[in-house]
């Protein structure tokens, strides 16, 4: 097998089609389906279970999947080290939570660009989860991650510190029992945030339970929400201060225990640093 095999045998996994498949990779559905039987003749074992609705992986496909990524990301990189030729150059996919982005990040790479300007940085926003698995997955070169971390593939740089507090609408004030403040409606990210994480944990800990919970997709959502009075939600104090200069918002203080969270990076021990990789982490 070859890496193009393996590349059009990831395809049709990751689409669960044949013909899905095709029209993404531009190819003939005809030639696609011709290159996977030649694939499973020379494993010696089926690697899909065909039906009328697409394609399914059998656990010998499942098992085949993992080493093709692998092995596709490893080719890619080879190729990247070779070429590079250590100068800060080329286009590095960086996951961020969107709090950061706001925050910090967005702030940081224009001084980045200006001091950098052959590199291009591709952000990609989400949970610490989702940034997690991308980086572990080789999809991304690097992620800002909120709490500690600790992986036997990654390598961690903690950034800043980061302090929690909660964000209510304007009729509620401190005096108001943290019991009371909680019994409101969560409106946060869907699972995989640590601030949503520490936000259940504390309430766990005062022995409640969220009656309702809203998920959103964006800060702004969130925020916007918040201010018109759904409930309330938990987020950084450096993001939150930029928000509540247009919205009617009370901030009010969470207890230390849960209050700081490390915001930190995070990159795979294995892959190879480019020089614009370098570059990245030199200037965080």
């Amino acid at each position: 097998m070859d890496i193009q095999e393996l590349k059009y045998f990831c395809a049709v996994a990751s689409e669960g089609s044949l013909s899905k498949a095709a029209q993404k990779l531009h190819y003939a559905q005809s030639n696609l389906s011709t290159k996977i039987m030649q694939l499973e003749q020379e494993i010696g074992c089926p690697l899909f279970y065909r039906n009328n609705h697409g394609v399914i992986l059998t656990p010998k496909g499942e098992l085949l999947l993992k080493y093709a990524v692998n092995l596709i990301n490893l080719a890619e990189e080879t190729l990247i080290a070779v070429k590079d030729d250590t100068t800060a150059q080329g286009m590095l996919k960086i996951g961020s939570m969107e709090s950061m982005v706001v925050a910090y990040l967005s702030e940081f790479l224009v001084g980045f660009r200006e001091k950098n300007p052959l590199i291009t940085v591709q952000v990609e926003t989400g949970s610490t989860e989702n940034i997690l698995q991308g980086v572990l997955g080789h999809r991304l070169n690097g992620g800002f991650v909120a709490g500690p971390v600790r992986h036997p593939e990654l390598f961690t740089k903690q950034v800043r510190t980061e302090k929690l507090c909660l964000i209510a609408p304007q009729n509620l004030t401190a005096d108001i029992s943290i019991q009371s403040i909680l019994a409101y409606p969560l409106l946060v990210f869907p699972q995989g945030c640590s601030y949503r994480k520490i936000l259940e944990h504390w309430m766990r800990d005062e022995g409640l339970t969220a009656e309702k919970i809203y998920e959103f997709n964006t800060l702004s959502a969130i925020f916007a929400s918040v201010s018109a009075g759904l409930g309330i939600a938990m987020f950084p104090e450096s993001c939150i201060a930029l928000y509540s200069r247009i919205n009617s918002l009370t901030v009010l203080s969470v207890p230390d225990k849960y209050a700081y969270v490390p915001t930190t990076f995070v990159y795979r021990k294995d892959s190879f640093l480019s020089g614009a990789m370098c570059s990245f982490i030199n200037a965080i």
